[in-house]
């Protein structure tokens, strides 16, 4: 396993279908920076694991460092991005290469 956190990140909004820019105006990180992290060529910083921990607090341990994702969590979760996510992997439709099959509990 052992991906970064952008890779992770990338699965994560490759999950919930959204575009580089809508997940970037969600999160209120500027749209190159969402890239750059995705693509590797930057880390995120402590204030974008917050921002994406508010935005998606079922995903923040897989997100920073591979915890396993609680489906019921998901499913009974205030967040609609993360009811979605619980629907997207119910339906199979999870992106393949960011190993989150392997930690739906």
């Amino acid at each position: 396993m052992n991906t970064r956190a952008g890779e992770r990140l990338q699965g994560l909004r490759e999950l919930t279908g959204l575009t580089q820019a809508q997940f970037a105006e969600m999160l209120d990180i500027n749209y190159v920076r969402l890239r750059n992290i995705e693509q590797k060529k930057a880390r995120m910083a402590e204030d974008e694991f917050a921002k994406i921990g508010a935005l998606l607090p079922e995903f923040i341990f897989w997100l920073t460092f591979e915890g396993d994702i609680n489906m019921d969590d998901l499913k009974n979760s205030t967040e609609n991005l993360c009811k979605l996510a619980a629907a997207k992997i119910e339906a199979g439709q999870i992106p393949k290469g960011y190993h989150l099959e392997d930690k739906i509990k």
